[in-house]
């Protein structure tokens, strides 16, 4: 009996992008598990609910006021049990996750090979994002395999000293994900919900340019969300012409930062609470200008082709801004005010393949099966002796 593939996912973007990596599996037959920990709970099983997936392990470590000394010590303890009861071939984790961190060092510790979706993503800094660049140049140390997005982030694993061998570029699977998803809407398999609709439409009626609103990230808990706000609410307060469209985030914090704000208040900012995944893949499709400090945001907007405001004062996704489609605005007033400006109205690039082809999860099991790591008798990385040929540094 072949051993399984375990998937670890924790929070709704690890779903959304593990979840074309786990149809592969299927489709090709491979057994495979999925370990949901669900540092966030109802976020991440509404994406569970759309793709149709049921998690075969639930540690269910959320609880209120939790931190990451709490989420760590929780997967880390859990999953140990899971990879002893389960013995897998392989743990593939996602991105830079606590969930994530914590599952590939409890691998790690039992000897078992991980791999690392979304590797080589950098701002080189390690309290920004906190605790993100931490987690995922730690996991580059553990993973005998890194599946980089792109090829930026492949020169970011050569420049930390990663083994090259252990390196494939395959693109994101965020972008398989969103043409999953717009396939989903187009042929009406999935709902949108008709508020989002109405409210673009009214919005399209009164030839409002319509721009989509995330910001929630805790390294802006110092003021920075609320600078954000702030502005927008200007901006919007004197252009009635512009709807902006703000789902957001249940941290304590940014409600306290919405409150303090006074954003409610404004006929033409449109709040509502985190979206399913359709509805926010319908908006983005809708939107004429994105504002986030959201990296998978970053990432679908500029597959589309949009014009993305990047709230962080670092990005570990430059590509989009290389390419003059995305720009680093901060959580400075005067710099997002004048993008703003200048952005707004303005026509769009067009689709682009920066982030992926809508394939990258299709390579990633490739290589897997080429590498031998599925084999009975392939025992190797398990004593860390790496045995993975052909890598492919280019995307």
């Amino acid at each position: 009996m072949r051993k399984p593939i375990i998937l670890i996912i924790g929070t709704r973007p690890e779903a959304i992008k593990m979840a074309p990596v786990y149809f592969a599996l299927i489709r090709k037959k491979i057994p495979v598990k999925i370990c949901a920990t669900f540092q966030h709970s109802s976020l991440l099983q509404e994406v569970f609910d759309i793709f149709g997936i049921i998690p075969d392990f639930n540690l269910s470590i959320m609880k209120a006021g939790q931190d990451i000394f709490y989420v760590t010590q929780q997967v880390l303890e859990k999953t140990k049990h899971i990879f002893e009861q389960e013995n897998p071939a392989l743990v593939l984790v996602q991105g830079d996750t606590t969930s994530a961190f914590a599952a590939a060092l409890a691998a790690y510790y039992l000897k078992i090979p991980v791999g690392h979706i979304e590797a080589g993503l950098r701002t080189h800094d390690i309290y920004s994002p906190f605790p993100e660049e931490f987690n995922r140049q730690a996991i580059g140390l553990l993973a005998q395999f890194n599946f980089a997005p792109t090829d930026l982030a492949v020169k970011a694993l050569h420049r930390y000293g990663v083994n090259e061998n252990t390196i494939f570029c395959t693109g994101n699977t965020i972008v398989d994900a969103l043409q999953m998803m717009q396939e989903k809407i187009l042929q009406q398999h999935v709902n949108v919900s008709p508020a989002i609709v109405n409210m673009i439409q009214q919005c399209e009626v009164q030839q409002q340019n319509k721009i989509l609103l995330t910001v929630h990230r805790r390294e802006s808990f110092n003021g920075g969300i609320e600078r954000v706000l702030q502005v927008v609410k200007e901006y919007a307060l004197e252009h009635p012409e512009s709807c902006f469209i703000y789902p957001y985030h249940p941290n304590p914090a940014v409600k306290d930062a919405i409150e303090q704000v006074g954003l409610s208040k404004v006929g033409n900012i449109y709040m509502c609470k985190p979206l399913p995944y359709q509805d926010l893949i319908y908006l983005l499709l809708k939107a004429d200008l994105i504002v986030t400090d959201s990296g998978g945001i970053q990432e679908e907007a500029i597959s589309l082709g949009k014009t993305v405001l990047v709230a962080r004062e670092k990005s570990e996704r430059m590509e989009g801004v290389h390419a003059g489609i995305a720009h680093l605005v901060g959580t400075d007033k005067k710099i997002i005010r004048a993008a703003l400006d200048k952005f707004i109205g303005k026509e769009h690039q067009g689709k682009t393949s920066i982030y992926g082809d809508g394939y990258a999860a299709e390579k990633i099991v490739e290589i897997i099966e080429k590498n031998g790591i599925l084999d009975e008798e392939s025992l190797c990385c398990r004593v860390g002796v790496h045995r993975i040929a052909n890598s492919n540094h280019s995307c």
